[in-house]
């Protein structure tokens, strides 16, 4: 009988992979080879291995319109998201107090995000790239962010009898992944496709 260890809840998450240094393999959207995302810094990066193209995230900025309006001198901060406004370094706002017109001078800073989210519909949070691991099983969608996490899938869906490590938390790396990727009667597809994906040349 084939025994499973399961590992900790959020190792094979987008941001976590991407926190420790790995990376994360996409489909180059230039040219469709093998592409991956990594962490420099602070920032998000991508770049191809066939063709070289790469790219990089695009800082997002939260803007703020505050001061004291000039009819009721009533303090006001409110929030700017229209983007013909935020093109400027002023603009008129309405004061919330009065609806007197100001025109006030916008404050903009980086919004400090949070990569909470993970893959999506077999593609990246950040820039929206398919990932490079990617196969369909019945019609339903079957992914792996790296090749580490492709062969925790292969192990993990193989096994006859899965376990839980003594100091893993309540939830493990499985407990995220589709119930269909789990059941016993997709075990021989999902091996196979599994295993077509971890030869993938790149």
């Amino acid at each position: 009988m084939k025994q499973f260890e399961d590992e900790g809840a959020y190792k094979y998450n987008f941001y976590w992979v991407l926190r420790r240094g790995e990376r994360v393999d996409v489909k180059c959207q230039t040219c469709g080879g093998h592409a991956y995302i990594e962490q420099c810094q602070d920032q998000m990066q991508w770049k191809c291995s066939a063709c070289y193209a790469h790219g990089v995230e695009k800082p997002v900025y939260q803007y703020h319109a505050k001061g004291n309006c000039v009819l009721c001198e009533r303090w006001f901060n409110i929030e700017v998201t229209d983007d013909k406004q935020t093109s400027h370094k002023s603009t008129h706002i309405d004061c919330p107090h009065c609806g007197a017109v100001n025109q006030t001078q916008l404050h903009s800073k980086p919004v400090c995000k949070r990569y909470i989210m993970d893959t999506r519909d077999g593609r990246d949070p950040i820039f929206g790239m398919e990932l490079y691991f990617l196969d369909y099983v019945r019609g339903k969608l079957v992914w792996a962010v790296n090749r580490a996490h492709l062969n925790y899938l292969i192990s993990y869906v193989s096994a006859d009898l899965r376990v839980r490590r003594g100091n893993v938390p309540l939830k493990t790396a499985s407990h995220y992944l589709p119930v269909y990727m789990k059941e016993a009667k997709n075990r021989d597809q999902m091996v196979r496709a599994l295993t077509k994906l971890l030869h993938k040349t790149g």
